[in-house]
């Protein structure tokens, strides 16, 4: 692949809010989970496995627990000033679409760092390494023509027990993220993107790039008007 094409592919992929039933072949979530196996990880330690939910059962359940979640996060939310609220749309089709795979990670991999690693900052290596590999799931769903969103509520402390007993996870393994597939059902709005000149700083910081709390506000409020 050219790096043309890679950048396509890059500003292709969206978090879809809105997804299609229709079913996905197994083909293609062999072929993401391919590409995750594939992902960069601290001392090649791999940590990650997949869970794959296609029973609709399963899919409506784990929404049930998320859902329990997100009430209390809208509520939450309603502090903050009006423009600065994040939308907290519902995702009432979430159950609906075709396939959820859980991202799980083994903190017992650890043992692959460096001891001084594994003291030091073992934790945050093994969520690079399970972040690194569920962004190339979702750039390889974007390749296939699928759409995909996070559901990230599925890693919360207190919402883990419930996930895991549901679906026979062992205890010593997290829970990182989850991913929804399925086809898109609609265009989401363009993205906004930061100026490249802007975040960019050479041989050393440059202060007057350095934004004010001000200009930090204003930009999460023209995040918040482009949702």
């Amino acid at each position: 692949m050219d790096y043309g094409s890679f950048l396509e592919l890059l500003k292709k992929r969206r978090s879809i809010k809105r997804l299609k039933p229709d079913p996905i072949p197994d083909d293609y979530i062999d072929k993401i989970i391919e590409a995750a196996r594939w992902a960069p990880s601290g001392a090649n330690s791999q940590p990650w496995e997949f869970l794959v939910v296609k029973k609709k059962e399963l899919k409506e359940q784990i929404m049930a627990v998320v859902g329990s979640y997100r009430e209390a996060n809208m509520k939450l939310e309603e502090t903050r000033p009006q423009e600065m609220r994040h939308a907290q749309r519902p995702g009432a089709n979430v159950a609906e679409a075709p396939v959820f795979i859980l991202l799980l990670g083994d903190e017992r991999t650890e043992d692959a760092y460096p001891l001084a690693a594994k003291v030091n900052h073992g934790w945050w290596t093994l969520i690079s390494s399970l972040s690194g590999a569920l962004l190339c799931m979702h750039l390889a769903a974007a390749s296939l023509g699928l759409g995909s969103r996070w559901v990230s509520a599925v890693n919360r402390p207190y919402l883990q027990p419930i996930i895991k007993k549901l679906l026979g996870i062992p205890q010593d393994m997290e829970v990182h993220d989850m991913m929804v597939l399925g086809y898109p059902a609609g265009q989401p709005s363009p993205r906004i993107v930061r100026p490249r000149e802007e975040m960019v700083h050479r041989d050393g910081y440059d202060i007057s790039k350095h934004r004010t709390d001000e200009q930090i506000k204003q930009f999460v409020i023209s995040l918040r008007r482009g949702e």
